[in-house]
């Protein structure tokens, strides 16, 4: 049976096809978000297969809310002000997003979650291509810590010692991930990078070990 399978845009008329076995490509999470008019970054993290957004595509095409079209529009109207990418800056591909630069799953098991769950405070812009490479399990450097600011970084670590000293299970599970985004989270927050910059002194490294 062929892996292929086809969805017609309801609004442009526009065919578009989708490998049924594969995980979902950046352009068919995009399509996904335009026509169900939701938030992009929510949809990376829920790592959807070709044959999932395809299902999601063919039960919403029958019709568009006008509150969906009124959401578009106003993406398109706020995608004009593009924010540049934190790993690659313009040479970025794909939509701009918002990283969780400490996981939203993790976040939610705190305290005082609602404290910092503005996406604003939380959250470092990440072109689609790239955002997507910190979900995915390999051996490859998945350190934020150089990306962020020094306000983002003292946030990490507040976050991460919160969440060791709260919900001790959930950062020992992080911490033995190896070759994931959390377990380098983890790692950087045992050697101080969330407390200084690197540059600055190799102190903070020696004096966090403790800490993590």
């Amino acid at each position: 049976m062929s892996r292929a399978r086809d969805w017609t845009h309801p609004e442009t008329g526009q065919l578009h096809w989708f490998d049924v076995h594969s995980m979902a490509t950046d352009g068919q999470l995009e399509l996904l978000a335009d026509v169900e008019g939701l938030d992009i970054d929510d949809l990376i993290d829920s790592n959807l297969s070709s044959r999932e957004v395809l299902y999601r595509l063919n039960q919403f095409s029958n019709l568009i809310p006008s509150e969906v079209l009124e959401r578009k529009r106003a993406r398109r109207e706020l995608s004009r002000i593009v924010p540049v990418c934190r790993l690659k800056g313009d040479d970025c591909e794909g939509r701009m997003t918002r990283h969780h630069f400490i996981p939203r799953w993790a976040m939610l098991a705190l305290e005082n979650y609602g404290r910092y769950s503005p996406r604003s405070y939380c959250t470092i812009p990440l072109c689609m291509h790239h955002h997507r490479y910190f979900h995915i399990r390999d051996d490859q450097d998945k350190s934020i810590a150089s990306l962020l600011s020094d306000e983002e970084r003292k946030l990490a670590g507040h976050l991460l010692r919160s969440l060791k000293r709260e919900r001790p299970a959930i950062y020992e599970l992080m911490a033995g991930g190896e070759g994931t985004y959390e377990y380098q989270l983890v790692r950087d927050f045992q050697l101080g990078h969330f407390r200084q910059r690197d540059s600055q002194s190799g102190m903070a490294r020696s004096a966090a070990a403790s800490e993590g």
